[in-house]
């Protein structure tokens, strides 16, 4: 586009070529921002399905790490 721009001459409503690229150009932008939108409410949603998981991940390494010491109090739950 920017050397598009630069090699015009005279009007540059005038140039097909540099008319077709800005509305290609114009395009592109449109599809793009459409699908960032998509993925920011995708992401929303993936954000939301973690914060779903949090408390069964926090209580999950509790009970790991309550069993792993279990051994420091008795030797006995070091195989079991």
């Amino acid at each position: 586009i920017l050397r598009l721009l630069s090699e015009s001459q005279g009007n540059i409503l005038d140039d097909e070529e540099l008319i077709q690229t800005l509305d290609s150009s114009k395009k592109t932008s449109a599809e793009v921002n459409a699908r960032v939108t998509i993925a920011e409410s995708t992401n929303a949603e993936i954000e939301i399905s973690c914060r779903r998981y949090v408390p069964v991940a926090t209580r999950g390494s509790i009970l790991y790490f309550v069993i792993a010491d279990l051994a420091n109090i008795d030797p006995m739950y070091q195989f079991s």
